[in-house]
C-alpha cells in the first residue's frame, strides 16, 4: 500500500448537515478527488433535512460512500439552528480514525497536482505548535508567516479543516466537558460556534495554531453560503476556474470589514463589527480574553 493510500485511511472525514441534497452527491465526490480517494470512513450527522435529501444519503450509504450516517427527526429538539453545535460534535466524537477532516458541502475544494498534500499535512500535525492544518476562510484573521506557502492562524473551521481525533477530544474536554456531560443542558457561552470557539480558546490558551495552506489557482478551498440550485451553478462556475483569484487568501487580507463567499457579491460588516475586530487584535482585545479565560470558558 502506498504511503498516500495508507494515511487516506487513517482519516475520518465527518460533517454536520443540513440540505442541498441537490448537489450532495457531486460535492461529496469532489472532496474524495481533492483527498485522492475515499478516506477510511465518511460520517455524516443530519439536522432534520427533508426526504429527497435523506434519500441521497441512502443511496450513498448503500454505495458504501457514507460509513455511518445519523439523521435526526426535524421536530427533534436538538434540530434547533442554534444548537447545531451538537450534530457538530456528534459528527466527530464518533469518528473513528486518527485524523479527523472536517468539511461542509457548501464548502468547494479543487487541487490540481499537489498530490501528496495530505500526507505533508499529517506529519505536520505531530509539531507541538500545530493544533490543525486548514485554509480557506472567508475573512480576515491575524497571522504569522510560517514557511514558504505556509502560514499560522489561531482559527479553525470546521467547513474545512484536518486535526488529530485525540486533539478534539481533548479540547471538548477542555472547554466544553461539563456542558456535554449535562447532556447540552442549557446554554453554552460560546453559542452556536462552541466547536470552533473552542478551538480557538484551545489554540490560545496552549500557544498552538492553524497552519494554513497558501491558495493558488491550483489550490482553492472557498465556502460559498450557497444552497440548492445555486449551489449547483456556483459548483460549475467554481470547477471552471471562474474569478477564483478575488477569493484566494481572504484570510491574509488587510479588509478586516469584507466577508467572501464565492459566487456572492463582498459582504461588509456594520460599524460596530468592524470596531470589534479591530478592538480583538488590540492589547485591550488580549485583556479581554484572558479575562475570559480566568472565568473558566464553562457553559452559562
Amino acid at each position: 500500500m502506498s504511503e498516500q493510500l495508507s494515511k487516506l485511511s487513517e482519516v475520518s472525514m465527518v460533517s454536520a448537515n443540513f440540505g442541498n441534497g441537490l448537489a450532495y452527491r457531486e460535492i461529496l465526490l469532489d472532496w474524495f478527488k481533492f483527498l485522492g480517494g475515499k478516506p477510511g470512513e465518511v460520517i455524516v450527522v443530519d439536522g432534520g433535512s427533508d426526504r429527497d435529501t435523506q434519500k441521497v444519503y441512502w443511496e450513498l450509504y448503500q454505495e458504501g460512500l457514507i460509513d455511518k450516517l445519523q439523521i435526526i427527526a426535524s421536530h427533534h429538539q436538538d434540530n434547533d439552528k442554534e444548537r447545531c453545535f451538537i450534530q457538530e460534535y456528534t459528527a466527530g466524537a464518533i469518528a473513528s480514525k486518527p485524523y479527523v477532516l472536517w468539511f461542509k458541502i457548501d464548502t468547494l475544494p479543487y487541487r490540481e497536482g499537489h498530490d501528496g498534500w495530505l500526507e505533508e499535512a499529517i506529519d505536520y500535525l505531530e509539531r507541538d505548535e500545530i493544533f490543525a492544518v486548514g485554509g480557506g476562510f472567508n475573512r480576515s484573521f491575524p497571522h504569522l508567516d510560517a514557511w514558504t506557502g505556509w502560514y499560522f492562524i489561531q482559527a479553525c473551521t470546521i467547513n474545512f479543516s484536518l486535526m488529530k481525533h485525540s486533539t478534539f477530544v481533548a479540547v471538548m474536554e477542555e472547554f466544553a466537558g461539563e456542558y456535554i456531560a449535562s447532556r447540552f443542558e442549557g446554554t453554552h457561552q460560546f453559542g452556536r460556534f462552541l466547536l470552533e470557539e473552542a478551538f480557538s480558546a484551545y489554540m490560545e490558551a496552549h500557544n498552538q495554531y492553524t497552519l494554513c495552506k497558501m491558495e493558488d489557482p491550483s489550490w482553492t478551498i472557498f465556502h460559498t453560503n450557497a444552497q440548492d440550485e445555486y449551489l449547483q451553478e456556483v459548483r460549475e462556475k467554481y470547477l471552471a476556474r471562474e474569478d477564483v483569484k478575488t477569493f484566494m487568501n481572504a484570510a491574509l487580507a488587510k479588509d478586516i470589514s469584507q466577508f467572501l463567499y464565492y459566487g456572492k457579491p463582498p459582504v461588509r460588516s456594520s460599524m460596530i463589527q468592524k470596531m470589534r475586530m479591530a478592538l480583538g487584535e488590540t492589547k485591550v482585545g488580549d485583556y479581554w480574553r484572558e479575562l475570559k479565560k480566568q472565568s473558566g470558558f464553562r457553559e452559562t
